[in-house]
């Protein structure tokens, strides 16, 4: 079994970024395609609140942002076709005008619904539909008016979060797929020769008051590790602190030497992850959490990889929706992170596969 190496994440300062480099697709075979979603406004008649539809949409935009193998068609881009095909969809679209909808912005799942009083309750019913087949998957939830809309809605968003994660596949065409990013990179990962990596992800968030409680738990941190074990590779703990200090010395341009923890390293990726409040809808706060990163091969001193992700979410409080992003943010991160590092060749792995052709 060949040595493993240690590939090493250390996220703070500013850096700048570049558009990621996708790993090449294995020879003769197309890498699975996404899919694309949109949520279109819900049509709401609940009372004193006559924008509920729309920010029941914003809601579910973001939470499903998370949801791997999807991608989000952008509100804005939506409500600009809307309006130059002189369309105002609102509520349980007919299958018919949502697949004319679907192929307008390239989307293949819609999601719909409709929001109304009933016996002192209002009844969410929401409809996700495959544009291409017309098929209908639903979900309805209910919320007691005495209590705050703003916690049903949350729930609402993972109600549908849940049943994309369920149902999208089998509203796709015959012979379409939901792809798993992870599953994909745990099928071709080769344990031994897989780098064992270790996470260093410093963050913040920037609240609104003059002193933000400290950050006790990195979220991107978190969800970087989670991904990767997911996928198949080792992951370690290093000392953070001290890789952080050594790091905002690094990009100070004071060249600091190796800390002994990274002896063994061949990529240190620097960077770093914040989040901070974006806007009040009543109960419900928004933030954006933003996670830039510039992986280094710490042998040759060449960029391998630079890439950045920035998510939105909603909660009741503003330091958990600020996790959240940075949640999502660190989700996409790792993802794509794990897919770059099945095709990177170290100098060990190098000479030995250059041994084996001689």
């Amino acid at each position: 079994m060949s040595r493993q190496r240690m590939i090493v994440l250390v996220l703070v300062g500013c850096v700048a970024v570049a558009a990621p480099a996708d790993a090449a697709p294995e020879a003769g075979k197309a890498p699975p395609a996404r899919v694309s979603l949109a949520v279109l406004d819900y049509e709401a008649s609940a009372p004193g609140n006559p924008k509920l539809g729309s920010q029941m949409a914003d809601i579910l935009t973001a939470r499903l942002s998370a949801v791997d193998a999807i991608d989000l068609v952008e509100r804005a881009k939506l409500e600009k076709v809307l309006a130059e095909q002189k369309l105002k969809l609102v509520g349980l679209v007919d299958p018919d005008r949502a697949a004319k909808v679907g192929k307008l912005i390239g989307a293949k799942l819609l999601v719909m619904g409709k929001a109304f009083v009933m016996d002192k309750k209002l009844m969410i019913v929401t409809k996700l539909v495959g544009v291409e087949t017309g098929r209908v998957k639903g979900s309805i939830r209910t919320i007691e008016l005495s209590k705050p809309i703003s916690e049903g809605i949350l729930l609402l968003a993972e109600d549908i979060a849940a049943l994309v994660r369920k149902s999208a596949a089998g509203l796709l065409p015959a012979g379409a797929e939901l792809p798993d990013p992870i599953a994909a990179v745990r099928e071709k990962l080769k344990k031994d020769s897989a780098p064992t990596v270790a996470v260093v992800v410093p963050e913040e968030h920037r609240a609104r008051q003059a002193a933000a409680p400290p950050v006790v738990d990195p979220a991107v941190e978190t969800e970087i590790k989670r991904v990767l074990i997911a996928c198949g590779y080792e992951v370690v703990d290093v000392g953070q602190n001290a890789l952080a200090d050594w790091a905002r010395d690094m990009l100070k341009g004071r060249k600091p030497p190796w800390p002994s923890a990274l002896k063994d390293a061949d990529v240190v990726v620097v960077g770093e992850a914040f989040s901070e409040f974006a806007l009040r809808t009543g109960d419900l706060v928004t933030c954006v959490g933003r996670a830039e990163i510039n992986a280094v091969d710490r042998h040759s001193g060449k960029v391998i990889r630079s890439d950045r992700q920035t998510r939105r979410a909603v909660d009741l409080a503003e330091h958990v929706a600020g996790k959240t992003a940075l949640q999502h943010a660190g989700h996409k991160l790792g993802v794509a992170l794990a897919e770059s590092l099945l095709t990177y060749v170290g100098p060990a792995r190098g000479e030995a596969e250059k041994g084996g052709k001689e």
